[in-house]
């Protein structure tokens, strides 16, 4: 193991129990907040084609948003997880009735659902376990957003909270930043290197 691969296991290990710390109220509360506030950049930039997630664990839900996209007709997506190829494809969902039960207990778009060429998405909302200034991210480790954000031209927003954002995360040669980060306090756009 490199020391950067060494540094991010620590990191992993503090930001998601500092992450599990937080209550269900205080989670619901920022993540209410949070989602208000793509919901206006969304409308703000007149984006119509989006890439969500769905939260995992404690992660910031965005759900709020995403079911205000859906009433203005926006067209939707979010990622299916394929394990043995570790990737990800993007899928159209029309409500949240569309979503299928996926691998790490997440729900997820049929996979028959119409599948967006990564090249055609305006804005992808993206979380992680920490962001830094400059828009590196720090993930769970297993690779599935790093492929995604080396092939896609959309707009790339980290989605986190406050806390999660630092002066400075270990950075590998294939790691790619994001443009924005949004926390509960706003949108911060990232200084590039």
């Amino acid at each position: 193991m490199s020391v950067h691969q060494e540094e991010k296991t620590k990191l992993r290990s503090l930001f998601l129990a500092k992450r599990e710390a937080l209550s269900e109220v205080l989670v619901k509360d920022l993540s209410c907040k949070i989602s208000q506030e793509a919901f206006k950049f969304i409308l703000l930039q007149g984006f119509t084609k989006l890439a969500f997630y769905m939260a995992k664990g404690k992660e910031v839900s965005l759900s709020k948003a995403i079911g205000k996209s859906f009433i203005e007709g926006k067209g939707v997506y979010l990622p299916k997880t394929w394990l043995k190829e570790r990737r990800l494809t993007f899928h159209r969902v029309y409500s949240f009735s569309d979503f299928v039960p996926g691998p790490f207990g997440l729900l997820e778009p049929n996979p028959k659902n119409e599948e967006a060429d990564l090249g055609s998405l305006e804005v992808i909302f993206i979380p992680g376990l920490a962001f830094d200034v400059k828009g590196y991210r720090l993930g769970y480790g297993g690779g599935f957003y790093d492929r995604v954000l080396r092939e896609t031209s959309a707009l790339k927003v980290g989605v986190c909270y406050s806390f999660q954002l630092v002066e400075c995360l270990p950075v590998e040669p294939h790691d790619v930043p994001v443009d924005l980060i949004l926390t509960e306090d706003g949108t911060i756009q990232c200084q590039k290197p």
